[in-house]
Protein backbone atom coordinates (compact mmCIF):
# COMPACT_ATOMS: atom_id res chain seq x y z
CA UNK A 1 0.00 0.00 0.00
CA UNK A 2 1.31 3.48 -0.88
CA UNK A 3 1.75 5.70 2.13
CA UNK A 4 -0.12 9.04 2.04
CA UNK A 5 3.12 11.05 1.92
CA UNK A 6 4.33 9.03 -1.05
CA UNK A 7 0.94 9.34 -2.75
CA UNK A 8 0.94 13.14 -2.50
CA UNK A 9 4.54 13.27 -3.68
CA UNK A 10 3.61 11.22 -6.76
CA UNK A 11 0.57 13.44 -7.37
CA UNK A 12 2.73 16.56 -7.20
CA UNK A 13 5.24 14.97 -9.56
CA UNK A 14 2.46 14.11 -12.03
CA UNK A 15 1.20 17.70 -11.86
CA UNK A 16 4.72 18.96 -12.54
CA UNK A 17 4.96 16.96 -15.77
CA UNK A 18 1.36 17.55 -16.88
CA UNK A 19 1.02 19.75 -19.94
CA UNK A 20 -0.92 22.98 -20.24
CA UNK A 21 -3.70 22.77 -22.82
CA UNK A 22 -4.39 25.85 -24.96
CA UNK A 23 -8.00 26.78 -25.59
CA UNK A 24 -9.42 28.44 -28.69
CA UNK A 25 -7.14 31.04 -30.29
CA UNK A 26 -9.32 34.14 -30.76
CA UNK A 27 -8.11 36.92 -33.07
CA UNK A 28 -9.22 40.32 -31.81
CA UNK A 29 -8.00 42.34 -34.77
CA UNK A 30 -5.29 42.86 -37.37
CA UNK A 31 -3.20 45.97 -36.74
CA UNK A 32 -1.10 48.10 -39.09
CA UNK A 33 2.24 46.41 -39.74
CA UNK A 34 0.46 43.04 -40.00
CA UNK A 35 0.46 42.60 -36.22
CA UNK A 36 -2.30 40.42 -34.77
CA UNK A 37 -4.08 40.99 -31.47
CA UNK A 38 -5.37 37.80 -29.84
CA UNK A 39 -6.33 35.99 -26.66
CA UNK A 40 -6.81 32.44 -25.43
CA UNK A 41 -7.16 30.47 -22.22
CA UNK A 42 -4.57 27.88 -21.23
CA UNK A 43 -5.62 25.16 -18.80
CA UNK A 44 -3.88 22.73 -16.45
CA UNK A 45 -6.19 20.73 -14.19
CA UNK A 46 -8.52 23.22 -12.51
CA UNK A 47 -6.27 26.20 -13.35
CA UNK A 48 -6.99 28.40 -16.37
CA UNK A 49 -4.79 31.38 -17.22
CA UNK A 50 -6.01 33.97 -19.70
CA UNK A 51 -3.24 34.92 -22.14
CA UNK A 52 -3.60 38.09 -24.23
CA UNK A 53 -1.04 39.25 -26.76
CA UNK A 54 0.01 41.02 -29.92
CA UNK A 55 2.20 39.06 -32.36
CA UNK A 56 4.15 40.27 -35.36
CA UNK A 57 6.97 39.46 -37.78
CA UNK A 58 10.18 41.48 -37.54
CA UNK A 59 9.95 41.94 -41.31
CA UNK A 60 6.93 44.18 -40.80
CA UNK A 61 7.27 45.78 -37.36
CA UNK A 62 9.81 46.53 -34.66
CA UNK A 63 9.99 47.26 -30.92
CA UNK A 64 10.33 50.76 -29.58
CA UNK A 65 11.02 51.89 -25.99
CA UNK A 66 9.00 54.95 -24.97
CA UNK A 67 10.01 56.96 -21.93
CA UNK A 68 7.15 58.01 -19.65
CA UNK A 69 8.68 60.91 -17.76
CA UNK A 70 6.99 61.75 -14.44
CA UNK A 71 7.02 65.46 -15.39
CA UNK A 72 5.15 64.83 -18.66
CA UNK A 73 3.35 61.57 -18.01
CA UNK A 74 1.13 60.20 -20.77
CA UNK A 75 -1.20 57.25 -20.94
CA UNK A 76 -0.02 54.33 -23.05
CA UNK A 77 -2.81 55.03 -25.53
CA UNK A 78 -1.65 58.62 -26.00
CA UNK A 79 2.00 57.57 -26.23
CA UNK A 80 1.18 55.00 -28.92
CA UNK A 81 -0.72 57.53 -31.00
CA UNK A 82 2.05 60.13 -30.65
CA UNK A 83 4.70 57.67 -31.88
CA UNK A 84 2.72 55.96 -34.62
CA UNK A 85 2.81 52.68 -32.67
CA UNK A 86 0.03 50.08 -32.85
CA UNK A 87 0.40 48.25 -29.53
CA UNK A 88 2.35 48.39 -26.31
CA UNK A 89 2.81 47.19 -22.76
CA UNK A 90 4.40 48.47 -19.59
CA UNK A 91 8.17 48.11 -19.77
CA UNK A 92 10.85 47.62 -17.12
CA UNK A 93 11.04 47.97 -13.37
CA UNK A 94 11.42 51.24 -11.49
CA UNK A 95 12.05 52.58 -8.00
CA UNK A 96 9.31 54.27 -5.91
CA UNK A 97 10.69 57.64 -7.07
CA UNK A 98 10.27 56.44 -10.70
CA UNK A 99 13.99 56.05 -11.33
CA UNK A 100 14.32 53.15 -13.81
CA UNK A 101 15.96 49.86 -12.88
CA UNK A 102 18.42 48.47 -15.41
CA UNK A 103 19.40 49.51 -18.90
CA UNK A 104 16.93 51.67 -20.79
CA UNK A 105 17.72 53.03 -24.28
CA UNK A 106 15.17 54.89 -26.38
CA UNK A 107 15.88 56.20 -29.89
CA UNK A 108 19.60 55.69 -29.33
CA UNK A 109 19.64 57.71 -26.09
CA UNK A 110 20.61 55.95 -22.85
CA UNK A 111 18.04 56.89 -20.22
CA UNK A 112 19.48 54.59 -17.53
CA UNK A 113 22.61 52.47 -17.39
CA UNK A 114 23.14 48.71 -17.29
CA UNK A 115 22.85 47.06 -13.85
CA UNK A 116 24.09 43.72 -12.55
CA UNK A 117 21.32 42.06 -10.54
CA UNK A 118 19.87 38.55 -10.43
CA UNK A 119 16.42 39.86 -11.32
CA UNK A 120 17.64 41.83 -14.36
CA UNK A 121 18.73 38.73 -16.25
CA UNK A 122 17.86 39.66 -19.83
CA UNK A 123 17.90 42.49 -22.35
CA UNK A 124 15.59 43.10 -25.29
CA UNK A 125 17.31 45.32 -27.85
CA UNK A 126 16.92 46.69 -31.35
CA UNK A 127 20.35 46.79 -32.97
CA UNK A 128 20.20 48.42 -36.39
CA UNK A 129 17.23 46.68 -38.01
CA UNK A 130 17.56 43.51 -35.92
CA UNK A 131 15.69 42.57 -32.74
CA UNK A 132 17.61 40.55 -30.16
CA UNK A 133 16.72 39.01 -26.82
CA UNK A 134 19.83 37.98 -24.89
CA UNK A 135 21.07 37.20 -21.43
CA UNK A 136 22.28 40.37 -19.71
CA UNK A 137 25.81 39.01 -19.45
CA UNK A 138 25.96 38.43 -23.21
CA UNK A 139 24.73 41.88 -24.23
CA UNK A 140 27.19 43.97 -26.25
CA UNK A 141 26.77 47.72 -26.01
CA UNK A 142 27.30 49.77 -29.15
CA UNK A 143 26.30 52.85 -31.09
CA UNK A 144 24.03 50.69 -33.25
CA UNK A 145 21.70 49.92 -30.33
CA UNK A 146 18.62 52.08 -30.88
CA UNK A 147 16.31 50.55 -28.26
CA UNK A 148 17.03 48.44 -25.18
CA UNK A 149 15.21 47.33 -22.05
CA UNK A 150 16.70 45.25 -19.24
CA UNK A 151 14.32 43.14 -17.17
CA UNK A 152 13.72 39.64 -15.87
CA UNK A 153 13.59 36.94 -14.81
CA UNK A 154 14.17 34.86 -17.92
CA UNK A 155 11.13 32.58 -18.41
CA UNK A 156 11.82 30.36 -21.44
CA UNK A 157 15.25 29.65 -22.90
CA UNK A 158 15.87 27.59 -26.04
CA UNK A 159 12.28 26.37 -25.95
CA UNK A 160 12.43 25.09 -22.36
CA UNK A 161 10.78 26.64 -19.31
CA UNK A 162 13.45 27.95 -16.92
CA UNK A 163 13.56 25.91 -13.72
CA UNK A 164 13.64 27.26 -10.19
CA UNK A 165 11.15 30.10 -10.73
CA UNK A 166 8.83 31.02 -7.86
CA UNK A 167 5.68 28.90 -7.77
CA UNK A 168 3.76 30.63 -4.97
CA UNK A 169 2.78 34.24 -5.68
CA UNK A 170 -0.04 34.82 -8.13
CA UNK A 171 0.15 38.07 -10.10
CA UNK A 172 -0.64 39.44 -13.52
CA UNK A 173 2.38 39.03 -15.82
CA UNK A 174 3.80 41.03 -18.72
CA UNK A 175 6.44 39.54 -21.01
CA UNK A 176 8.13 39.61 -24.38
CA UNK A 177 8.64 36.41 -26.38
CA UNK A 178 10.17 35.29 -29.68
CA UNK A 179 10.62 32.09 -31.65
CA UNK A 180 14.16 32.76 -32.92
CA UNK A 181 12.84 32.92 -36.49
CA UNK A 182 11.59 36.50 -36.63
CA UNK A 183 8.23 36.12 -34.85
CA UNK A 184 7.70 38.20 -31.71
CA UNK A 185 4.94 38.95 -29.22
CA UNK A 186 4.08 41.21 -26.32
CA UNK A 187 1.96 39.24 -23.87
CA UNK A 188 0.04 39.71 -20.63
CA UNK A 189 -1.57 37.04 -18.47
CA UNK A 190 -4.22 36.86 -15.79
CA UNK A 191 -2.80 36.09 -12.32
CA UNK A 192 -0.26 33.24 -12.43
CA UNK A 193 2.97 32.29 -10.71
CA UNK A 194 6.27 32.80 -12.50
CA UNK A 195 6.70 29.02 -12.73
CA UNK A 196 3.23 28.61 -14.26
CA UNK A 197 3.90 31.42 -16.72
CA UNK A 198 7.14 29.84 -17.89
CA UNK A 199 5.56 26.39 -18.25
CA UNK A 200 2.54 27.55 -20.23
CA UNK A 201 4.69 29.73 -22.50
CA UNK A 202 6.64 26.65 -23.57
CA UNK A 203 3.43 25.04 -24.87
CA UNK A 204 3.86 24.23 -28.60
CA UNK A 205 1.88 26.58 -30.86
CA UNK A 206 0.80 28.83 -28.00
CA UNK A 207 1.20 31.97 -30.09
CA UNK A 208 -1.11 30.72 -32.82
CA UNK A 209 1.19 29.07 -35.33
CA UNK A 210 4.55 29.44 -33.62
CA UNK A 211 6.22 28.25 -30.42
CA UNK A 212 8.13 30.36 -27.93
CA UNK A 213 11.88 29.80 -27.95
CA UNK A 214 12.86 32.62 -25.57
CA UNK A 215 10.78 34.76 -23.23
CA UNK A 216 11.65 37.49 -20.74
CA UNK A 217 9.47 38.70 -17.89
CA UNK A 218 8.84 42.45 -17.70
CA UNK A 219 7.39 44.43 -14.81
CA UNK A 220 4.04 42.89 -13.86
CA UNK A 221 1.46 42.87 -11.10
CA UNK A 222 -0.08 46.32 -10.70
CA UNK A 223 2.04 47.59 -13.63
CA UNK A 224 0.64 45.09 -16.16
CA UNK A 225 -0.79 47.03 -19.09
CA UNK A 226 -1.60 46.22 -22.72
CA UNK A 227 -3.17 48.36 -25.44
CA UNK A 228 -3.62 47.41 -29.11
CA UNK A 229 -4.99 49.73 -31.81
CA UNK A 230 -6.65 48.56 -35.02
CA UNK A 231 -8.16 52.02 -35.54
CA UNK A 232 -9.29 54.81 -33.25
CA UNK A 233 -10.75 52.40 -30.71
CA UNK A 234 -8.47 49.87 -28.95
CA UNK A 235 -9.17 46.19 -29.62
CA UNK A 236 -7.28 45.41 -26.40
CA UNK A 237 -7.27 47.74 -23.40
CA UNK A 238 -5.93 46.13 -20.22
CA UNK A 239 -5.24 48.93 -17.70
CA UNK A 240 -2.52 49.08 -15.07
CA UNK A 241 -3.33 49.94 -11.46
CA UNK A 242 -0.92 52.89 -11.44
CA UNK A 243 1.59 54.85 -13.55
CA UNK A 244 4.65 53.11 -15.01
CA UNK A 245 8.09 54.46 -15.96
CA UNK A 246 8.38 53.33 -19.57
CA UNK A 247 6.52 51.53 -22.31
CA UNK A 248 7.54 48.86 -24.81
CA UNK A 249 5.70 49.41 -28.09
CA UNK A 250 5.29 47.80 -31.51
CA UNK A 251 5.74 50.15 -34.48
CA UNK A 252 5.30 49.29 -38.18
CA UNK A 253 8.54 49.49 -40.13
CA UNK A 254 8.80 52.30 -42.64
CA UNK A 255 8.70 51.13 -46.24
Amino acid sequence: MIRFSAFFALAALAQTFAAWTPGEFTELGTLPGHAVAWERGVTLGDRTVRVTGVSFSDKDSVFRVIENEPSARKSLLAALRDRGAVAGVNGGYFHPDFTPLGLVISEGKTLHGFERAKLLSGILAVRGNRIELVRAGAFKAGADVQQALQAGPWLVENGVAVSGLKAVRLARRTLVAGDGKGNWALVTTSPATLAETADLLATPGLMGGWTVRNALNLDGGSSTLLVALAGEKPVIDIPSYGPVRNYLAITPRRR
